[in-house]
């Protein structure tokens, strides 16, 4: 059970079309009762604060998974270039080195990425641009993750024969990964940068859609037969969003 303090106040909304009480909740707005119309002043009195008390359970969980999913955009000027990236899911760790650099040609001159050695990057030119500069790095980890991802995915699914069809890597803001009815498999190059459990748990989770395509009591039977604190990565892996480094959030 969630220890989260529900809060006292809530708003009330009048709805043509409801025809039962309902809520809803979200960080901006807070707890709003869905009341029908039909409802008079004395029922919204008797039974609204016994609706609140029955439901705090789920209002709880709500406002938990929103505040898991509530990442602060960070503007440009406040994400630092970084030094250093590491990515625990994979266990390395690269260094930057950046040269500023003017072009006598322009006004602004543009920036390029080199990768000089294994966890050697190299930033070149206007790397005032961070917009520019925070995109290279995202286009690097992206084709990197392509291949570390891949190997780690395809060695899981030999592993515990759970096949899949074709696998692609994207940016995605909301989604760790995702698996469809052809079992091609879906995963954010971001998983390159959270804990290997979480990583490790987010790849067998997808491989198991191979087989049940829901989150039925039977796919997390399943997936719990493979990992049995696959619920405890569940609930932490929607956090992990939060403490991804400042320039993965730019835009």
């Amino acid at each position: 059970m969630s220890n989260q303090q529900i809060p006292n106040q809530y708003a009330i909304r009048v709805s043509n079309r409801a025809k039962y009480m309902r809520l809803t909740v979200s960080l901006d707005k807070g707890i709003v009762v869905v009341v029908p119309r039909s409802m008079s002043k004395r029922q919204l009195t008797q039974y609204i604060p016994e609706f609140i008390k029955d439901k705090q359970l789920w209002i709880s969980e709500a406002i938990e998974k929103l505040q898991a999913k509530n990442i602060v955009k960070k503007t440009i000027d406040q994400c630092a270039l970084p030094e250093i990236i590491a990515l625990p899911g994979i266990g390395q760790v690269f260094s930057i080195d950046y040269q500023s650099e003017s072009n006598s040609y322009c006004s602004e001159t543009t920036v390029k990425l080199r990768h000089k050695t294994d966890f050697q990057l190299e930033i070149r030119g206007n790397i005032k641009d961070k917009i520019q500069t925070f995109s290279l790095l995202e286009q690097f980890f992206k084709r990197y993750a392509k291949y570390y991802l891949k190997q780690k995915l395809e060695q899981l699914s030999d592993e515990l024969n759970l096949p899949y069809n074709r696998l692609t890597i994207r940016a995605q803001k909301t989604r760790w990964g995702s698996c469809s009815a052809k079992k091609n498999i879906n995963l954010n190059y971001r998983l390159l940068f959270i804990e290997e459990e979480l990583l490790d748990y987010l790849l067998l989770h997808e491989l198991v859609h191979t087989v049940h395509m829901n989150h039925s009591k039977v796919f997390w039977a399943y997936l719990e037969s493979l990992m049995p604190d696959a619920r405890r990565r569940d609930k932490k892996i929607n956090q992990a969003a939060a403490e991804l480094p400042c320039w993965i959030h730019y835009k």
